[in-house]
């Protein structure tokens, strides 16, 4: 490890020699970019509606990911990792054996969640995803936040990221800030690429995430009026296990006596890690312009299937039926889903006015399984592969939005005023019998199960019976009034309003937000700004629910349960307390500067505070006696750990924000860029929900000490992002350091707490053009193969012995060649 540290301290020690997140080129040589030409900044047009503005001079903190940036790293990252690479205060989880989080991983702004970030292609409202945030150590439960991976990364020319809340802006979800994917326009011209990569191996298993992407994108002039880009990529990425050995028999003892197949039975069952993916995405995106008008389109398609390996179980358990599995088995969660949006409108001007009317529709697909898997009720009759449900999220908005410049005693006063109308539906539909039906299987007599039932359900999989199937959709409609006054030639002042109301639980909601920007001099500005905010109830929140089969810690040891998530309306979670859900509410502080003393070299330091109410969330796995005998009257077995969602806590998260580059040439050794990010972030409870009556008379706590220590010491407090870009002829070189704080577990037995330090990461690519538009690249993301501290709890059950929810994973580093045109 000591090249490691050699390296990290030469690295921070040119970046803070150099006054420090790089911003990129200025977008075009026009008036509005007057400013970005004497300081070197980006224009940007998130935030700030009708008059665009430099990343420096906004009133709120806005970073901006470049073209070059997402094609060096999009090419084996998911979009959601690009983002956690360059934007400090973002955060995503590698989540492993997780079902839909190790698919659509948790990650989110501002050690908030997905739930709580907006997002926006071409500026319009994106629709969410299906599949929702389940997994264990996740801080948004239920939720179902848009799947930026189903956005083809050769599409986009830019991201812009408003970190700051933008509700009373954008609407409900624009809590922890807005993420604004700009797609490309370019009238002629391409690239393409292609890139294969692996994991380090590991010296055990035979699966280290092989994988190759593909991706392209050209523009084509539509005559002298309009322009059409057309962008695909594609991904086979196979799994990344990392296991170990199960403990414990496998089988029955003979005549007293281990079974000698205990001396060579496979105990590396476990086959829990990264999944396996297949995917392709297209986009398209146009203009024409009609007279006066301009018309607009985009659209983009995506079609995925997935398989994640779980836990071994054991030809010793009601889990199996011998005649199937005599060695026991690992189950797989499987996934087929389909996604699409289409948005159109028509740009143009009535008077003074600048118009924009558009409608955008989206919709997301799944159908989910398992496979090398069975339902011991069954018996031997049990299929090994099950459909075992299906869910749709649908979404249509349709918005129209006025703004103009007026003048106000000499002064510039933007107007920008619009409604929105929105629909949203969510459906889940149980699909095949067998993977819920109860056959009522019992183990025959001259065994050690004679006479046990066997397992109900499809193990490994995530499971929907009829009576959990959901339908519920809404109706949103908003109005909203935005204002920017040049109060003078220095000062900025920014204010909004917006009104939305729900046909839901969620009612009316008011938000409104008030920003604020001053001019010291030319090369410092100081700024903030305050808001309110809200989120609406996910309507799978309020009406999901579903069975599966999971390994948790129980009184401080691995069990296999049956873990039932219960919809709040049903007779057993309002026999336990359950209430309506309503809307989270937030409260938004921040205040900071941006300095830029040459050209070369920006700062910007934003601190922050939110507070939400209200939080919604799962409780902790309730059990016990008087659960069994609510179970047992709505017709279960009563052996089911029941959870439910509600509005569980109130939280403050405050945190600190430092974005910095510095740009510089050593005459003939060429070009470097040195760049910091960092991001100080602490969430505290300051109220949980009193625990209704129904539990706290079994002796029950609504919310549990582990759930709670999942928001509040279950990600890393610190992070930061040192990088040197060099540039000499057709050479390039790019070194980045990571450091992720450390973060711990909680348990509700404290002897079982866990505790994760903090770890440094190295990513480094070398890149040289080949010819004139064909480059080579070739790289490493933790190039020294760091792994997260091991484990504490014993591990019984064969899964990696690393802590799983790593911000930078648990399976080591990848290493990656890539070819890249121009045409």
């Amino acid at each position: 490890m000591k090249s490691q540290y050699l390296l990290t301290t030469a690295l921070a020690a040119i970046v803070l020699a150099t006054p420090v997140m790089a911003q990129e080129a200025p977008v075009a040589d026009t008036p509005e970019t007057a400013e970005a030409d004497q300081t070197g900044g980006d224009i940007v047009v998130t935030g700030s509606r009708g008059q665009p503005r430099t990343v420096t001079s906004s009133p709120t903190p806005i970073d901006v990911i470049g073209g070059e940036q997402l094609a060096r790293l999009a090419g084996s990252m998911q979009l959601r990792d690009v983002l956690s690479q360059l934007v400090p205060s973002f955060q995503a989880q590698q989540v492993g054996s997780s079902s839909f989080d190790s698919v659509a991983r948790p990650a989110g702004l501002r050690g908030l969640s997905g739930v709580h970030v907006l997002v926006l292609v071409n500026g319009k409202r994106r629709h969410n995803s299906a599949l929702i945030n389940l997994n264990s150590g996740n801080v948004s439960a239920g939720g179902n936040p848009v799947d930026l991976d189903q956005i083809p990364a050769s599409a986009i020319e830019r991201i812009e990221v408003l970190r700051d809340g933008a509700a009373a802006q954008y609407g409900s979800d624009a809590i922890a800030g807005v993420i604004n994917i700009i797609l490309k326009s370019n009238a002629s011209g391409g690239n393409a690429s292609i890139e294969a990569g692996q994991r380090y191996k590991d010296g055990v298993n035979g699966s280290d995430g092989e994988t190759i992407q593909a991706q392209v994108s050209h523009g084509f002039a539509l005559g002298d009026r309009g322009s059409l880009v057309v962008s695909l990529q594609g991904k086979s990425q196979n799994a990344t296990v990392r296991n170990s050995d199960l403990t414990g028999n496998f089988y029955f003892p003979v005549n007293g006596a281990p079974d000698p197949r205990e001396a060579t039975v496979n105990r590396r069952l476990y086959q829990g890690g990264l999944p396996r993916l297949r995917s392709v995405e297209g986009a398209l995106n146009g203009k024409y312009e009609i007279g006066n008008v301009e018309a607009y389109a985009t659209a983009t398609a995506g079609y995925r299937e997935a398989r994640v390996g779980q836990a071994g179980r054991k030809p010793n358990s009601t889990s199996d039926i011998i005649a199937i599995y005599p060695d026991g088995f690992a189950p797989f969660y499987t996934l087929k889903e389909t996604d699409f949006q289409v948005t159109g409108g028509l740009r143009g001007t009535i008077g003074s006015w600048n118009v924009d009317l558009s409608s955008t529709y989206g919709r997301d697909f799944t159908e989910n399984g398992a496979e090398n898997s069975l339902n011991a009720s069954l018996g031997a009759a049990s299929p090994t592969e099950f459909k075992t449900f299906s869910a749709a999220f649908d979404q249509w908005t349709n918005n129209l939005d006025f703004t103009r410049a007026y003048s106000v005693f000499g002064r510039n006063l933007q107007v920008s005023t619009g409604a929105e109308y929105r629909y949203e539906s969510y459906v889940t539909k149980a699909l095949d019998p067998a993977a819920y039906s109860n056959g009522g299987y019992r183990y025959p007599a001259g065994t050690p199960l004679a006479g046990q039932p066997g397992a109900v359900g499809a193990q490994g999989a995530v499971i929907v019976t009829p009576a959990d199937a959901a339908s519920i959709k809404r109706n949103v409609g908003a109005v909203y009034g935005d204002l920017a006054l040049d109060v003078t030639d220095r000062f900025l002042l920014t204010g909004a309003v917006r009104y939305e109301t729900y046909d839901d639980s969620s009612g009316d909601v008011w938000s409104g937000k008030a920003s604020a920007r001053y001019k010291v001099s030319d090369w410092l500005n100081l700024r903030g700004a305050i808001s309110n905010g809200f989120r609406s109830p996910s309507l799978a929140q309020q009406a999901y629910a579903q069975t599966s089969t999971q390994f948790n810690l129980v009184g401080g040891a691995y069990q296999l349960i049956e873990s039932k998530i219960v919809r709040t309306g049903s007779p057993i979670a309002l026999a336990l307390g359950a209430a309506p859900l309503k809307p989270e509410r937030s409260r938004n502080y921040s205040l900071g500067f941006a300095l830029t003393p040459a050209r070369a070299l920006s700062l910007t330091v934003d601190a922050y505070q939110i507070d939400i109410d209200d939080r919604i969330t799962l409780t902790g796995l309730l059990s016990s006696a008087g659960v069994r005998a609510i179970l047992r009257a709505n017709g279960f077995s009563g052996e089911q750990f029941v959870r439910f969602f509600t509005n569980a806590i109130d939280t403050r998260t405050r945190g600190i924000d430092v974005v910095g580059a510095y740009s510089f040439a050593f005459d003939s050794f060429g070009q470097f860029r040195a760049t910091v990010g960092y991001n100080h972030n602490e969430t505290k409870i300051r109220r949980i929900a009193a625990t209704p009556a129904q539990l706290s008379g079994l002796g029950l706590t609504l919310f549990d000490r582990q759930t709670q220590g999942y928001f509040t010491v279950g990600t890393p407090k610190d992070k930061v992002i040192l990088g040197l870009d060099w540039n000499l002829g057709g050479f390039s070189a790019n070194v980045k350091e990571t450091r992720y704080g450390g973060f711990q577990l909680l348990n509700n037995t404290p002897s079982s707490d866990q505790s994760y330090g903090a770890k440094w990461v190295t990513d480094v690519e070398l890149g040289y053009d080949i010819t004139e538009k064909t480059r080579l690249s070739v790289g490493a993301y933790n190039l020294f193969d760091v792994y997260p501290d091991k484990n504490t709890v014993p591990n019984t059950i064969g899964s990696s012995i690393y802590g799983s929810n790593s911000p930078f994973g648990a399976y080591g580093g990848y290493y990656y060649a890539r070819v890249g045109v121009k045409f």
